[in-house]
């Protein structure tokens, strides 16, 4: 069976040979279902979107982990999303991590990726034992904080529909700031820079600036699973 995923924006399908449907849950955020299929290994799929493959699924996670690379110390790193675990554990083949902070909304996403994506999960005990997972809403969790400051903050979230627009709000960007030592930086997804030019990547970035964000980029990347195959993540540095 042909699964597609339709773009209303471009008005164009992308779909995926898949054999059969393993797991479906409609949670409080969202419905997951998880294919598998023969080229990709399992597939998720949020709300009808594609988010990741067991296999060719690199290129996001590589592109992040580049632009997270430091040779310095150990790094206090916090991630908001990502309950899938793959950039967590792309995190820890690549950089000294001191302690990773997962904030995740839906512990749903977690226990399906669990079962359906393992070797995410496939890690050391000593990294293992750097993790801290806490299911929680990462907006209000970051309103909340005032115990931990980090190296870098990763937003791993969807783009800005009804459950992940506030992740893109200047009150959000102020709270990130806030969380970040010194010269920290932050990397969050920024969407198609084919599609989402105006409607995601210029209105963050001047939300950024306005906070007091410097050395704004806009990193783009192939992604073939995405709406038109090009992705982009935004990174930013707060300011001394």
């Amino acid at each position: 069976m042909l699964i597609k995923e339709y773009n209303n924006q471009s008005k164009t399908a992308f779909g995926i040979e898949c054999k059969k449907l393993l797991y479906k849950k409609k949670t409080n955020y969202q419905e997951i279902k998880i294919y598998s299929s023969e080229l990709y290994g399992n597939i998720m799929m949020l709300d009808g979107c594609f988010m990741l493959t067991e296999h060719g699924n690199d290129q996001y996670h590589d592109k992040c982990v580049e632009l997270c690379y430091k040779k310095s110390k150990e790094l206090d790193i916090l991630i908001i999303g990502g309950g899938d675990f793959g950039l967590v554990k792309n995190l820890f083949n690549s950089i000294q991590i001191k302690k990773l902070h997962l904030i995740e909304i839906d512990g749903k996403v977690i226990d399906a990726s669990m079962k359906f994506f393992p070797d995410f999960f496939n890690m050391k005990k000593e990294e293992k034992e750097k993790i801290v997972i806490t299911i929680d809403d990462g907006y209000k969790w970051l309103i909340k904080n005032k115990e931990f400051k980090f190296d870098i903050i990763i937003v791993d979230c969807t783009d800005p529909n009804i459950l992940a627009k506030k992740l893109y709000s200047t009150r959000f960007y102020k709270n990130i700031n806030k969380s970040l030592k010194e010269s920290g930086f932050m990397v969050q997804q920024s969407g198609s820079m084919i599609l989402d030019q105006k409607k995601i990547i210029e209105p963050t970035i001047s939300k950024l600036k306005k906070v007091g964000f410097s050395n704004i980029t806009i990193n783009p990347f192939h992604m073939p699973i995405y709406p038109l195959g090009l992705w982009s993540f935004i990174k930013c540095i707060k300011q001394s």
